[in-house]
C-alpha cells in the first residue's frame, strides 16, 4: 500500500500524515508509539511499530507559591 503525501510545517517541526486506512491495516491508533529510523544509503524514512502503551489522562493541579515580602 503506497500513497503520495506532502511534508508540511507544524510548529518548529515538519510532519507527514498517515491515512486512516494505513493505520487500520497496521493495527495502529492515535497515541501509539512508533520508532522512526533514517536509512541514508537508501534515502528512506522507516516507521516501525513499537510496544503499545495506553495513554492515560494527566491531571495536574498547580498551586501558586505565596511568598512573604522581604
Amino acid at each position: 500500500m503506497a500513497a503520495q503525501r506532502k511534508i508540511f510545517k507544524t510548529g518548529h517541526s515538519a510532519a507527514v500524515t498517515i491515512s486512516t486506512g494505513m493505520l487500520k491495516a497496521l493495527g495502529l491508533k492515535l497515541g501509539d508509539a512508533v520508532r522512526v529510523d533514517l536509512d541514508t544509503a537508501k534515502n528512506e524514512i522507516i516507521i516501525r511499530q513499537t510496544g503499545r502503551t495506553e495513554q492515560l489522562p494527566l491531571a495536574l493541579k498547580l498551586k501558586p507559591t505565596l511568598r512573604s515580602p522581604k
